[in-house]
């Protein structure tokens, strides 16, 4: 063990270092040949650098965690088995440029990862955050599918959407052999209307043609409705561009994944697409729509809806969060605190005080010294501290630019698990329960929680249905965007509540619109093209 080699590590940073420098040199004579010719130049050195790194730094990874194993299996007398010409570097990047279509002239995506997943009847630990929508009579586990976040949504920031070192597993490995990617329909030669789609390059969901799987799809089910719709990307670079088709359009489609992009400054993007919709393009979704969608104070502003709960509070600074928490928990009931940020249920935290403790309280307020039960969603785990204690340690969710809490009543059937609504538009895909592990409140995948798909018009949850479909007229106006769509898809979390008539009642714990995905479900792609259309012509 004192005087082996490592030769596998050894080799694995030789090619990892050697691919590295051969895709900066490659991006560095694209970012030239932009600069010389920014309006008609093609982008294909940084594709190509794209998928050397990509691949370089796979096989690199792939030695690296060879090289551990043999380590440990055999310490002393560890003999290398890879040997250093099994990871030449001239094997980094097959076909590159044979592989990435040239997004100037062939705009055909396809399928993307983390999406929908097809259902099975084989309960496993994972399963997708996004859902499943082909209809069905009855339930049908689908914990088997792949697991996605959307946001889970869905999408809130995370690193699988990053197009740099985040730009892994290549397209060549998340595409079966043989599988041929869907081409862009030839537009209508009198189209009624169009409308715009619009994507980043890089990022974890795109195919190998650069576009999300289920982009040409969607776009060719408008064309074959007779409108016009082109994808296009967004870049710093091609502002003015993109702004042109957008505001020629009736409306346009965002199919951005929060993320981080090469040339892409999100707040000009959101920038760009609020000043459309200011102009009267239909956005869906807008970037200020799934801003007020998608933070947790849109449950304070429900709360007077059917699918709200009306004792919910909103937290923006550290004296609202010490004054209103110590009141609300005062009253006896379980609550829970939301941070803004996160997923996966991180910064969720159930509270209530420890046994005793409320003899401490005066004027209808806890005191500050008074010990709290704590358990946090994300992973279901317990601890106790003081409120005092409690309240500084939430102040970061109340720091930076988004940062607030939201206070709700603990819903103790919880434990039953959520259910997740689809929808495109205002009409209901499917519904799923995502019931947690056993003794857990969390229904996050990453806790175990096992999922079960249903149908929309499933008796069992008539009234969840009924009393949502009464809340969808005065949603948008309720989280003050009533200038806007429903967004195109969406989801809506559920939690039980009580029983009413022999009949569950739920209240909405979240909203996700920012770019769910339908990639495994691309028989929908109709029913997406049948709501921007209505959208655009309302």
């Amino acid at each position: 063990p004192t005087g082996y080699k490592d030769k596998h590590t050894a080799v694995a940073d030789t090619v990892d270092m050697r691919e590295s420098r051969k895709a900066q040199e490659l991006k560095a004579a694209s970012r030239e040949e932009r600069f010389l010719n920014p309006t008609g130049y093609k982008d294909k050195h940084t594709a190509v650098a794209d998928d050397i790194l990509t691949v370089g730094s796979k096989k690199a990874q792939d030695l690296k965690t060879s090289a551990r194993e043999e380590r440990f299996l055999n310490p002393t007398g560890y003999k290398t088995e890879n040997p250093p010409q099994s990871a030449k570097p001239s094997e980094a990047a097959p076909n590159v440029e044979s592989e990435k279509m040239d997004r100037s002239t062939d705009r055909t995506p396809q399928p993307s990862s983390g999406e929908v997943s097809e259902p099975t009847e084989k309960p496993v630990a994972e399963a997708p955050e996004e859902l499943v929508s082909q209809p069905a009579d009855e339930p049908v586990d689908v914990s088997t599918n792949e697991t996605v976040d959307p946001s889970d949504g869905a999408a809130e920031t995370s690193e699988a959407n990053t197009s740099e070192s985040k730009q892994k597993p290549s397209a060549e490995s998340k595409e079966s052999k043989g599988s041929e990617l869907p081409t862009l329909k030839p537009q209508p030669e009198k189209p009624i209307g169009k409308i715009t789609l619009i994507e980043c390059r890089g990022g974890s969901d795109k195919a190998s043609d650069g576009h999300r799987k289920d982009t040409i799809p969607i776009c060719n089910a408008i064309i074959e409705r007779g409108w016009e719709c082109q994808p296009i990307f967004y870049s710093d670079s091609e502002y003015k561009m993109v702004e042109e088709e957008i505001l020629s359009s009736k409306g346009y489609i965002c199919r951005v994944n929060p993320g981080t992009y090469d040339d892409v400054t999100q707040s000009r993007l959101d920038n760009l697409l609020n000043s459309a919709v200011k102009k009267g393009v239909k956005g869906m979704s807008s970037p200020e729509s799934m801003k007020r969608m998608g933070a947790k104070d849109a449950l304070v502003k429900i709360r007077d809806l059917r699918c709200g709960l009306p004792s919910t509070a909103g937290y923006y600074t550290m004296q609202d969060l010490e004054e209103g928490f110590k009141k609300t928990l005062a009253s006896g009931n379980i609550r829970v605190l939301k941070q803004n940020r996160g997923s996966q249920g991180e910064g969720i935290w159930v509270c209530s005080l420890k046994e005793g403790e409320e003899k401490k309280n005066e004027d209808g307020k806890c005191s500050s010294d008074a010990v709290l039960k704590l358990q946090e969603a994300v992973d279901n785990h317990k601890e106790e501290k003081t409120i005092e204690e409690f309240l500084k340690f939430c102040k970061r969710y109340l720091d930076g630019e988004g940062g607030q809490l939201v206070d709700q009543e603990f819903l103790p059937r919880i434990v039953e698990g959520e259910v997740r609504v689809l929808m495109i538009g205002d009409t209901p895909i499917e519904l799923i329960h995502k019931k947690p592990a056993e003794g857990g409140i969390s229904a996050t995948l990453k806790s175990g929680a096992l999922y079960i798909r249903y149908a929309p018009d499933d008796e069992k949850f008539s009234l969840l249905m009924r009393d949502f479909k009464e809340d969808l007229p005065k949603l948008m106006d309720a989280l003050e965007i009533g200038d806007q769509p429903l967004p195109l898809i969406w989801t809506i979390d559920f939690i039980p509540g009580t029983i009413v008539d022999g009949k569950d009642t739920y209240y909405v714990g979240e909203f996700n619109c920012s770019c769910v995905g339908i990639t495994k479900q691309l028989n929908l792609a109709g029913t997406v093209a049948d709501a921007a259309i209505k959208v655009c012509e309302g």
